[in-house]
């Protein structure tokens, strides 16, 4: 539950209201694509069954070759011998048990482990409950090497940016100034298959490119429960200023600016009160124990839980829900320096909040119903910054969920660059991913990441293509994990 706020000041009360705002419209609502409007009008979605996507945003830059390390093989050999101050012994990791090779495989011949800090992660992976897709990144379009280095490709603006990868990341397609998210976008075309009054895009973790679609509204709340107006105390009454406020909007405003400041003000008031609700139901389960350990993340997706429970149960004002986004978000990745130190309690965080989610879900019997997925800014370079790495480009990354196919590594092997899911660890000047000064060329792109987990979430063939315009550059639409 929300906790009490004993004294609210003027400061408070008008960050408060702007929050509670952003959880009422999204800022760039009224912004974007005539043709994603146009296919939102004329589509009309209904499905038999509830599904939730859950973005896991890790903010900074996480280095997936310290995640994901091969432990013998060919490219433990070349992963020593080009981190020389991160390489992690093998003996420390925890084992993935993917196919040996075809299908599934990292496809390079060797054999990969987790972080000794991630124990629940990799035991999802053995027990076919979580994937690893590789060496994800921003693309416009496959590039190799040398196209890079002596062509003219066209690639996302600002690559090596932290703001500008992370906008690129969640907005996909890559553009200089993202108005939607792929989230949101994914919610305009879901919309209609949902009832009006209750949240269907829904972050836990701040305001973010994810969530901008061009017509269904953001909900932006905290861990514990909605971002509420707290009105300030006066002498005339505890509740004179909320009456007062609730007195002007009956009234009616001829300033339409006035409107629709009170419309929306109104509508995350009652949004907030339906929240509030909706998790203090009598019969909502805990989950806590589930978490047990975990820092920033786990609360965030401890909440997520209780609401994809509350859909599911016939909670009073929270039923005839059929699809829902959610984006929590942790930080702390951007690891310039002291990168082992740094990294442990991060990576610890994440395995224990993934598998708690999964394992919350699954004791109510709701984890095919949930789909997690992780992303970032970018990854890393391979090459070591003294005892850090620097601003890197593709990174890989988790799915996890009771419908993932899971135990297995999953990407794509694009213009020709010599590796199959895995990319290649040896050092910048033979390594045919690598861009120079160790930054690693992606091999999957973000929009054919996107395109698995909007399929899964049973949108057309056709509204996908809308959702990641340069799909069509790429050879494998869907990935196959989910």
């Amino acid at each position: 539950m929300r906790p009490t706020i004993r004294k609210v000041d003027r400061r408070k009360f008008l960050r408060d209201t702007i929050c509670a705002a952003l959880g009422g419209a999204s800022l760039y609502s009224a912004l974007g694509s005539l043709q994603l409007l146009q296919a939102a009008t004329r589509t009309s979605y209904g499905f038999d069954g509830y599904k939730a996507l859950v973005c896991v945003f890790l903010y900074g830059g996480n280095d997936g070759f310290n995640v994901v390390v091969p432990i013998s093989g060919s490219a433990r050999t070349d992963y020593n011998t080009v981190r020389p101050t991160l390489a992690l012994p093998a003996a420390g990791l925890h084992a993935l048990a993917a196919p040996a090779s075809g299908v599934g495989s990292p496809g390079d011949g060797s054999t990969y482990g987790l972080h000794a800090s991630m124990p629940e992660l990799a035991a999802l992976f053995n027990a076919g409950h979580a994937a690893v897709v590789a060496n994800v990144g921003t693309l416009v379009t496959p590039v190799t090497k040398d196209q890079y280095q002596n062509g003219n490709p066209a690639l996302p603006p600002q690559l090596f940016s932290h703001a500008d990868q992370a906008a690129y990341w969640q907005s996909s397609p890559p553009t200089n100034a993202p108005v939607t998210g792929w989230g949101g976008r994914i919610a305009d075309l879901v919309a209609s298959a949902n009832p009006p009054n209750i949240p269907i895009l829904t972050s836990l973790g701040g305001q973010d490119a994810f969530l901008r679609g061009q017509d269904v509204n953001g909900y932006v709340m905290n861990y514990y429960g909605p971002n509420v107006v707290d009105f300030p105390y006066e002498l005339s009454g505890t509740n004179a200023l909320e009456n007062t406020f609730n007195a002007l909007h009956a009234a009616g405003q001829a300033n339409a600016l006035e409107r629709t400041y009170g419309a929306t003000m109104r509508h995350s008031m009652s949004t907030a009160s339906l929240i509030d609700a909706t998790l203090g139901v009598a019969n909502m389960p805990d989950f806590s124990g589930f978490f047990t350990g975990t820092d920033s993340l786990g609360p965030q997706l401890q909440t997520v839980a209780k609401l994809i429970w509350a859909a599911n149960n016939n909670i009073p004002g929270y039923t005839g829900l059929k699809r829902q986004v959610f984006f929590v978000t942790t930080d702390g990745f951007d690891t310039h320096s002291d990168q082992l130190a740094t990294q442990d309690p991060l990576l610890a965080d994440l395995s224990k909040s993934l598998a708690g989610f999964h394992n919350a879900l699954q004791s109510v019997s709701l984890a095919d119903r949930a789909t997690t997925f992780t992303a970032s800014d970018f990854g890393r370079s391979l090459s070591n910054n003294q005892n850090g790495s620097d601003h890197g480009w593709a990174s890989h990354h988790f799915v996890v969920g009771g419908a993932v196919q899971g135990g297995k590594f999953y990407g794509d092997n694009l213009a020709g660059t010599g590796s199959a899911h895995m990319p290649s660890l040896a050092p910048s000047d033979t390594n045919p991913n690598d861009a120079g000064y160790g930054q690693i060329i992606p091999t999957t792109s973000v929009e054919q990441y996107t395109a698995t987990l909007a399929k899964w979430f049973d949108i057309s063939d056709s509204d996908i293509d809308l959702i990641t315009p340069n799909l069509a550059n790429f050879s494998t639409r869907n990935l196959g994990f989910v």
